[in-house]
C-alpha cells in the first residue's frame, strides 16, 4: 500500500514528463526498510527525490514548514527577503497563500517533523522509528549549506545518525543507511550499497565512521 495519497501519485505523474529525467542507478540497493541520504541542492533535491525515487519514503522536514502561522514567519523573515528580490507586499501576500496549503500538504504525504533542541530531537527520533518499523523509509537531506547547488559535497548534519541506536533498541535490528547522489549536470540518481549502523561500536565512532562513508559516496 502507497504511503503517499492518490492524488499526489496522479500529480507527480503529471509533471514529471516537464523536469529532466534521471536515469537511476542502484536500485536494488535500497532495502526496506533503510534510511536514504540524498543532497538538498537547493531547492532541485527536494523535487528530484519526489520524482524519481524509486521507492517511497517519508522526508525529514523542518518542522515550521508544517504549521501554518511558523511557516509564514519563515517566508517572511528570511525566505522571501533574503533570497529573493520581491517587493514586501508580494512576498507578504505569497507566503499567505503557502502557508494556507503547505502544511498540510506535506502532513499529507507523510513528512516527518524535525525539531531542534537536545529535548524535542528525540519527538522527531520516535517519529522515525515508528515508520521503519512499518517496513517504510526515512529520506534525508542533511546539508548545512542547503542552499549550495555545487555538486561538490560540503558539511553534512551527522545527527541522523542516531537513528540508528534508536532503531536498535526497539527493534533489535541493524538500520541501513543508503546513499543516494543526484547530479543534475550528469542527469544521474545513483544509489549506493547501504552501510549498516553497528551497535556494539561506541556512537561517536559509529557516527564519524557512517558520516564519513556517506559524504565520499555522495560526491559521485
Amino acid at each position: 500500500m502507497s504511503i503517499y495519497p492518490a492524488w499526489f501519485r496522479a500529480i507527480r505523474t503529471a509533471i514529471r514528463p516537464f523536469f529532466k529525467k534521471l536515469d537511476v542507478q542502484g536500485a536494488e540497493n535500497i532495502k526496506e526498510p533503510c534510511v536514504i541520504i540524498a543532497r538538498h541542492l537547493n531547492n532541485y533535491g527536494p523535487v528530484a527525490v519526489y520524482l524519481f525515487t524509486p521507492a517511497e519514503f517519508h522526508l525529514w522536514t523542518y518542522h515550521v514548514f508544517l504549521e501554518k502561522e511558523t511557516l509564514y514567519r519563515q517566508l517572511t523573515e528570511y525566505t522571501f527577503p533574503k533570497r529573493t528580490r520581491m517587493p514586501g507586499w508580494l512576498y507578504r501576500a505569497l507566503a499567505r497563500l503557502m502557508s494556507w496549503f503547505v502544511p498540510g500538504l506535506l502532513r499529507k504525504i507523510g513528512t516527518l517533523p524535525v525539531y531542534r533542541g537536545m529535548k524535542d530531537v528525540f519527538k522527531t527520533m520516535d517519529m522515525s522509528v515508528d515508520v521503519l518499523e512499518k517496513g517504510e523509509n526515512v529520506l534525508i537531506l542533511p546539508d548545512v549549506d542547503y542552499v549550495s547547488q555545487s555538486e561538490n559535497v560540503g558539511k553534512l548534519y551527522t545527527g541522523f545518525v542516531h537513528l540508528g541506536k534508536f532503531y536498535y533498541r526497539r527493534t533489535g535490528k541493524r538500520l541501513l543507511f543508503v546513499p543516494m547522489c543526484v547530479s543534475k549536470s550528469k542527469g544521474t540518481m545513483r544509489i549506493g550499497k547501504g552501510i549498516a549502523f553497528d551497535p556494539d561500536k561506541p556512537l561517536a565512532d559509529e557516527r564519524e565512521r557512517i558520516a564519513a562513508y556517506l559524504h565520499k559516496e555522495l560526491e559521485g
